[in-house]
């Protein structure tokens, strides 16, 4: 059988999804909850910082799409449990809400 990475969107809590998020970069990532620095996100199930559970991964920067896929096929293989999210999508759903709290709709 020939598996691929393919794009599926759901509906989530955005709010959920910002609290149990980790960003990662090229050597580790941080907690989007507490903002705490440093996370091997291939070991730590949970911040060391402020104990979340993560669930979700997203990448601090776009790449392209084969690196993309690369690097989520590693995520994968190390920490299956999590599920990657794209973070342009978070950010800009973040500031949408962000928007609509200031304006009271």
């Amino acid at each position: 059988m020939h598996r691929l990475f393919v794009r599926i969107w759901n509906e989530l809590d955005i709010d959920e999804v910002k609290k149990h998020l980790l960003k990662a970069g090229e050597l580790s990532a941080n907690c989007e909850n507490c903002q705490h620095l440093g996370i091997d996100f291939s070991m730590q199930k949970t911040c060391p910082n402020c104990k979340t559970e993560f669930k979700f991964i997203g990448f601090r920067k776009k790449s392209n799409p084969a690196e993309m896929i690369s690097a989520i096929r590693r995520i994968k293989e190390k920490r299956p449990d999590l599920t990657v999210v794209d973070c342009e999508d978070i950010d800009r759903a973040m500031g949408k809400s962000k928007a609509q709290e200031l304006f009271g709709r």
